[in-house]
């Protein structure tokens, strides 16, 4: 880990840098999601860079550099320069940046360098504004192509609505349009047929730098028409479709039969109940040189809530990564505090719906390690059949257990979930009164092993554990409250009351502009 000064830590070579360029979720728009990511292996080389999601772009990585570049840079300070300060330490500064006439290297200059030449690919999580507005107003300045790989959904939704001649030129290369941007369509999940060994499934986007992508849901969408499976639209007022009036005469002098067709098409037909989940994507991003890893969500809503659980399958996938070390951090949305109500919530997670998923990654982890939580006991059992089976993931599970019920990707994840969040201890009732949270250590002496995946001693001599120890939970997407509260240091209050109840382990980090995160 680091700190904002970009310094890693010394117990061992840090194979990621974070770079934090937005880390929030508005509504001030300078400070809208978006994370450079780098293999500490490639250097600063030529697209050594990808950004994932791009709400903020140029300005804010000029705002840094005005912060940690020394002024008349080529001028008062000779070029070749290597800076010292700031999340771009290292970086070599030459000549060659300097544009004609230009009497000195300025920060805005070299913020133009950066994004031309060392960021080639953005990662877009799903289509909000807040998430890719920075890259679309920086194309005004590129020079070379940038690709933009995002799950099939977002790349339609960019192409269709956002560079379609009317909002924004189409700089892409689809439609004959300027070649500028290119699509890539990732597969979700990962495809088979790419990559080798621990890469498999994830497609290399940059310079030792692999990408696996997983959709996710981003609650529904908020049109007034009843959402299936939902118990909080239906008692809402249905929301016409809008009528151009220009178009329908007015019905006092039509004939009568002219006068009520007119009527009836000037009225929508009750719309029919129907599922409209707003799709997200969460990133594995490997590290290819160390085979480390982190996992960067977009906006995601807690599975308890959402009407297409999906943030199942990703913990599932996270677990065995974690029990092996190769995941370090989980960078993951918490845009409210816990005095957000529910139904405002829109698709976005609290601290306490946080706490419960990562109790699900938790209840994964002691899957794959084994070991029960601090809060159980392991059963001492004496035969077959009353030891406790680990649950059985899938359709496939399920029907070796001897359950023909209907099988559906959304009935098998609803029940994986509900057997997922039995465990979660009840939350604090006053979690901003907690000042800090310190985690457990064990007072008897443990192994190497041991000491690395938190685990001790009960009682009666079976093994228990903070499933999540050494785990950094890196918080993104707040969003600013105007009423004299620092929202970010209310939400780390409550995270951390809540897990002192939970006992996980995690150690929980609120990212802010300009930080440099070292893993």
């Amino acid at each position: 880990m680091a700190d904002t000064n970009g310094e890693p830590e010394k117990a061992r070579r840090p194979s990621l840098q974070v770079i934090v360029l937005g880390a929030g979720g508005g509504p001030q728009e300078n400070n809208t999601t978006s994370l450079l990511v780098r293999s500490v292996a490639s250097g600063w080389t030529k697209g050594s860079l990808i950004s994932v999601d791009a709400g903020v772009g140029l300005s804010a990585i000029t705002r840094i550099l005005e912060e940690t570049t020394p002024p008349s840079l080529g001028r008062e300070v000779p070029l070749p320069y290597i800076l010292k300060e700031g999340p771009f330490a290292g970086l070599e500064l030459t000549a060659g940046m300097l544009p004609p006439d230009a009497p000195v290297l300025y920060p805005s200059i070299i913020a133009s360098y950066i994004t031309k030449s060392l960021i080639d690919t953005y990662l877009i999580t799903h289509p909000h504004l807040d998430h890719f507005a920075g890259l679309v107003i920086n194309t005004a300045g590129l020079t070379r192509p940038k690709r933009v790989a995002a799950l099939p959904y977002a790349v339609d939704a960019l192409k269709s609505h956002i560079f379609n001649n009317i909002i924004w030129p189409n700089l892409s290369d689809e439609n004959n349009g300027a070649g500028l941007v290119n699509f890539t369509r990732l597969v979700e999940g990962g495809s088979p047929a790419i990559g080798e060994g621990e890469a498999k499934g994830y497609l290399e986007v940059a310079d030792r730098i692999a990408v696996k992508a997983h959709a996710i849901s981003h609650g529904h969408c908020v049109e007034r028409h009843p959402h299936r499976g939902s118990t909080s639209s239906t008692a809402t007022p249905l929301r016409y479709g809008s009528v151009d009036a220009a178009s329908v005469a007015s019905p006092r002098i039509l004939p009568y039969n002219i006068a009520s067709t007119a009527r009836n098409h000037s009225i929508a037909p009750e719309p029919q109940a129907s599922i409209c989940v707003v799709d997200s994507s969460a990133y594995f991003i490997l590290d290819l040189a160390t085979n480390h890893q982190i996992l960067i969500f977009g906006d995601v809503e807690p599975d308890s809530l959402s009407l297409s659980p999906r943030n199942h399958f990703v913990w599932q996938e996270a677990a065995p990564r974690i029990v092996s070390g190769q995941l370090g951090a989980i960078f993951i949305e918490c845009s409210y505090d816990d005095s957000q109500s529910v139904d405002r919530l829109f698709g976005h997670l609290k601290p306490s719906f946080l706490i419960e998923e990562l109790g699900n990654l938790a209840q994964e982890v002691e899957n794959v390690r084994d070991i029960p939580h601090p809060s159980r006991k392991r059963k001492r059992v004496a035969d077959a059949d009353t030891i406790p089976r680990r649950r059985t993931g899938g359709a496939f599970g399920r029907l070796a257990s001897g359950d023909e019920s209907p099988i559906s990707p959304k009935s098998v994840a609803r029940r994986a979930v509900s057997a997922d969040i039995s465990h979660v201890p009840p939350l604090p009732p006053a979690a901003t009164s907690v000042e800090s949270s310190h985690l457990t250590t064990p007072t008897q002496e443990l192994s190497l092993r041991e000491a690395e995946l938190g685990v001790s001693e009960s009682e009666d001599g079976h093994q228990t554990g903070l499933p999540l120890k050494g785990l950094k939970i890196v918080i993104i997407h707040v969003k600013e409250r105007f009423d004299g509260r620092n929202t970010s240091e209310v939400i780390l209050k409550e995270l951390r009351a809540h897990e002192e109840v939970a006992q996980l382990g995690c150690e929980f980090i609120v990212s802010k502009q300009g930080q440099s995160i070292y893993l």
